[in-house]
């Protein structure tokens, strides 16, 4: 048994998979709350295959057949391995992780130490902006945009003085020149010794992920402070927990909110995010100085059916949000994209406008289909048969990509639409639709494609398929066991691990022996404590939903001296099949050397063996 384990239970006791689960996807209940479902964040999943069950602690994806525990969601969703996810869901319940072997602890230092350096530094920087003398001119500043106190405190804004050294120094001898440049807060310099601090003159936005750690910074040059063609804004480069195209500013703010209004706003930028939750307007979310990633996509989706891009007016917002609808169409979302009017942008529309006005243009906002149209449509014009004949191959290959639009009542809608404005008849367009999609694959945007764990993990694959007539003996013993776990300490002194065949079920029931000879009752929940293994955890979680299926309960109910028939039946069928491999392991021996045995004694054995199989054949073996 691993030491950790009773930490482990206590971890799981304190977490309610419910509330963790709710916090990265929304959960829809059903059957009173038995149980939630909601969309899958491991596949492109479009209706709701994932169940979250509260009672058993688990979850189990009925499509891409992912499951498990609080543990398996947390490394897959943050892509950890076993000893960080428990670390963090510990820090989660306020609960001090025991001390660790020297091996996992050196595994899990790196990028603890990367977060404590941003922690730090995100401090020292606050603490400059709000009390330093020499900050004042970016508090000026800060003000000057209209950002309050409560904001700069609420958000934890912060100062970098215009000065080479200035964060080195602070650090002093708590943190290393190394460690400054691993959190991208200090750069090396070429060709020569020592570095210098990556923000300079900059007023600092800390950039947090889900769980609300910091993991990179935002600098907006302060106007008149540094070099007056440095770049207004600066983000720090990707590092060893910060990937710019799968974070999204200001998510762990927004997140009720969104979860409330069923809608999130996308703007461009940081400041404009933080000023739109100053203003009351709080669903809203920033990209960082990139354009909307098929990560970001599969992210909002799980949060919200309705996202709003609200980019700039301007050529390059316009450009973006255009990049943009692409990827979101083949998302499964309604997607908007609002143009504030007369140019401005949301910062500076909410300071002349109230927080419902801008809500209300949300609303109102073209579909992005219909703003990728009228995109294309000043792009090209439509003066011309050539700029009609390019905006309208743009427009299809863009359709070709949604996944479920053929045929479909939105279809007919939106190529008379289309027909209409680049004044073509409906059919023609229609026919030109169906050879897009027939001479070429679909445009379609791939699923996020996820970093792969440092360890590959193999997958199992048996279950989804027909099962063989020996994988249904060996699932039903797993399921027996599932349900009645006091079994186990009987079966194990008839049963032995080499006698179920199925590799990954045996290894399951090699977590229950271990638990049996450690006097533990062998629990759904014990096991599922035993394994770091996310493919172990998910073919747990499908073994248990298997034994409800099939009523393994009630047939267990019938029972001779308090054991049940139908699980001695199991264990008769296990027994013959160790017989049967054992004689047929015995003739292949005898085939290659035949004078070991007296041909009687051979013959005897044949006979017994024969009499056995027979009979079992009458019993139905291996039905279930």
């Amino acid at each position: 048994m691993p030491l950790s384990s009773d930490f482990r239970e206590l971890v799981r006791s304190r977490c309610d998979i419910v509330s963790l689960i709710g916090e990265s996807v929304t959960l829809i209940p059903e059957r009173g709350g038995a149980e939630y479902k909601c969309l899958c964040p491991f596949h492109d999943d479009h209706n709701p295959s994932m169940r979250v069950y509260p009672e058993r602690q688990s979850f189990r994806c009925w499509s891409c057949n992912e499951g498990g525990d609080i543990f398996t969601w947390t490394m897959k969703r943050d892509n950890v391995p076993f000893p960080e996810a428990l670390e963090i869901l510990a820090h989660r319940v306020h609960l001090e992780v025991p001390k660790r072997s020297a091996k996992e602890a050196q595994e899990a230092s790196f990028r603890a130490d990367v977060f404590d350096v941003l922690s730090w530094a995100e401090g020292v920087f606050h603490d400059y902006l709000m009390k330093s003398p020499d900050a004042q001119i970016a508090r000026d500043y800060l003000r000057g945009r209209g950002y309050t106190e409560q904001t700069l405190q609420q958000w934890r804004l912060g100062f970098s003085p215009d000065d080479w050294t200035w964060l080195s120094r602070q650090a002093g001898a708590k943190f290393s020149d190394a460690e400054l440049v691993e959190a991208r807060l200090s750069k090396e310099r070429d060709g020569k010794s020592g570095c210098y601090d990556f923000f300079r003159g900059r007023v600092l936005f800390p950039i947090r992920d889900e769980q609300s750690r910091v993991v990179s910074f935002g600098g907006r040059l302060v106007p008149g402070v540094g070099s007056p063609d440095g770049q207004k804004y600066l983000n720090t480069a990707d590092s060893p927990v910060f990937h710019k195209s799968k974070i999204l500013f200001g998510l762990p703010a927004a997140r009720p909110t969104i979860g409330q209004e069923k809608s999130v706003l996308v703007v461009e930028g940081y400041a404009d995010c933080v000023a739109c939750h100053q203003h009351g307007v709080k669903n809203v979310v920033a990209t960082l100085g990139t354009a909307l990633t098929e990560s970001h996509c599969a992210r909002l989706k799980l949060f919200a059916p309705h996202v709003v891009l609200l980019y700039d007016s301007d050529e390059p917002g316009q450009n973006a949000a255009a990049k943009s609808v692409g990827m979101l169409l083949g998302q499964s979302v309604d997607l908007r994209v609002l143009t504030l009017p007369s140019g401005k942008d949301p910062d500076e529309y909410l300071k002349t406008h109230s927080a419902d006005s801008l809500r209300e243009l949300a609303k109102q906002a073209p579909e992005a289909w219909e703003f990728r149209l009228n995109w294309e449509i000043r792009k090209h014009g439509r003066d011309s048969i050539n700029s009609r004949e390019l905006i309208l191959t743009e427009m299809l290959n863009l359709l070709a990509s949604i996944p479920k639009f053929e045929g479909s009542p939105r279809e007919s809608i939106v190529l008379g639409r289309i027909a209409s404005k680049l004044r073509l008849s409906e059919p023609e367009v229609r026919a030109q639709l169906q050879r897009v999609r027939s001479e070429q694959a679909p445009q379609s945007f791939r699923p996020i494609s996820r970093d792969k764990p440092a360890e590959p993990q193999r997958v199992i694959t048996f279950y989804r398929r027909p099962l063989s007539k020996d994988d249904k003996l060996d699932v039903e013993l797993l399921e027996i066991l599932l349900v009645r776990p006091e079994l186990a300490v009987r079966t194990r002194t008839q049963i032995g691990e080499d006698d179920v065949l199925n590799p990954d079920l045996r290894e399951l029931l090699q977590m229950i022996y271990d638990l049996v000879d450690h006097e533990e009752l062998p629990t759904f929940e014990r096991i599922m404590l035993q394994t770091e293994k996310n493919e172990l955890k998910s073919l747990l979680v499908w073994l248990e939903n298997q034994a409800r299926t099939k009523g393994i309960e009630q047939k267990l109910l019938d029972a001779v001296d308090g054991v049940p028939k139908f699980y001695l039946q199991n264990l008769d069928h296990l027994k013959w099949r160790r017989e049967k491999l054992s004689h047929e392991a015995y003739l292949d021996r005898e085939a290659l050397s035949p004078e070991q045995e007296d041909p009687l004694a051979r013959l005897k054995k044949a006979s017994t063996f024969h009499k056995k199989r027979n009979t079992d054949r009458r019993q139905g073996f291996g039905e279930s």
